[in-house]
């Protein structure tokens, strides 16, 4: 059987982004192991991709941060570990994630480091095919270790049952019957002020969707996101609040219970695509080089994207009825 390791402590979106190279390495090797090691808040994105057998977590802004705590990861696992791995895939090439693979025994390592770490690697200059998504050019790391050609698939998020219940319960607080099909997912923060949706633009797209009979969930994490809706309240309270209020796969829950999401460029935007539910994908940073990097592939998914030129309230409001018109 073989083993692989992937290694992304990166963010909640990237970690995402990763699946589609599970996937491929599922389809290739049916009875491989993988094992992904990723940043500890997100420990929940990587255990439910479809294909990951093994998360394990870096908690690298805690016990594990800096050169200290890598050698600790490595000494807690080294012998957990022993048995090595075929090959490892760190993406975004982290030099820390190299030299851990080669510590824990991967035969192969494979990233992309023009670095002095290239040492380490079993790959040459990647050619990536003038593929720009990130979501392939992540495959592509596999077919250095195979020679072969791999397959463009989509993300496949799958939470488990359980928190489906905690879903229904959850809404029912809020009078929200999920059978109705009544209630749109909205997200406008990100990581960073540029990518946010205008919170005025945000109070009258909530109010034109009250107005036609839906409900909305506010969904989003941290200070910002809270913030946020704080600001939100001063034009409109027409939304329910869940700011903080869901884990990952709570949120995955909700979502694929929901018509669609209306998503700005985050993590959240990637959960919906991967949950393959109705997503209006907005892009307020829109060069082209962003765009083709990060935008989803239509082929791919049930979404339609929208640049900030195109972000009006009217247009985000048409979009996202003709998006969901087959998901009531």
């Amino acid at each position: 059987m073989e083993k692989f390791l992937i290694i992304n402590t990166s963010f909640f979106g990237d970690i995402l982004l990763t699946s589609p190279l599970c996937r491929n390495i599922k389809n290739i090797f049916p009875r491989s192991h993988i094992t992904f090691i990723t940043n500890k808040p997100f420990a929940d994105a990587a255990l439910y991709l479809d294909g990951v057998d093994k998360v394990t977590i870096y908690d690298k802004k805690g016990k594990h941060r800096g050169v200290a705590g890598a050698l600790k990861f490595y000494y807690e696992y080294k012998t957990f570990f022993a048995e090595g791995f075929n090959a490892a895939f760190v993406i975004y090439g982290n030099e820390r994630g190299i030299i851990l693979s080669r510590l824990l025994g991967a035969k192969k390592v494979y990233a992309e480091n023009n670095g002095p770490l290239r040492i380490f690697l079993s790959n040459k200059k990647i050619d990536y095919h003038g593929l720009q998504r990130v979501q392939e050019r992540n495959t592509v790391l596999l077919e250095q270790y195979t020679d072969l050609p791999l397959k463009n698939i989509p993300m496949l998020y799958k939470p488990p049952q359980q928190v489906f219940r905690e879903a229904f319960s959850l809404l029912q607080q809020f009078s929200i019957s999920p059978a109705a099909k009544k209630y749109i997912c909205l997200c406008t923060v990100s990581k960073r002020t540029e990518k946010d949706m205008p919170v005025q633009i945000c109070a009258a797209l909530v109010e034109k969707l009250h107005a036609a009979g839906y409900r909305i969930l506010f969904l989003g994490a941290g200070s910002r996101a809270a913030d946020y809706s704080s600001q939100l309240l001063r034009y409109t309270d027409k939304y329910i609040d869940l700011t903080n209020r869901t884990s990952i796969p709570l949120l995955a829950a909700v979502l694929k219970l929901s018509m669609g999401l209306i998503s700005v460029d985050t993590g959240t935007m990637h959960l919906g695509l991967a949950l393959g539910i109705p997503v209006l994908s907005l892009f307020y940073v829109f060069d082209k080089a962003h765009i083709a990097k990060w935008a989803p592939d239509p082929n791919l998914y049930n979404t339609i994207i929208l640049t900030k030129d195109k972000c009006s309230c009217e247009e985000i409001f048409d979009n996202i009825m003709r998006l969901t018109s087959n998901n009531k």
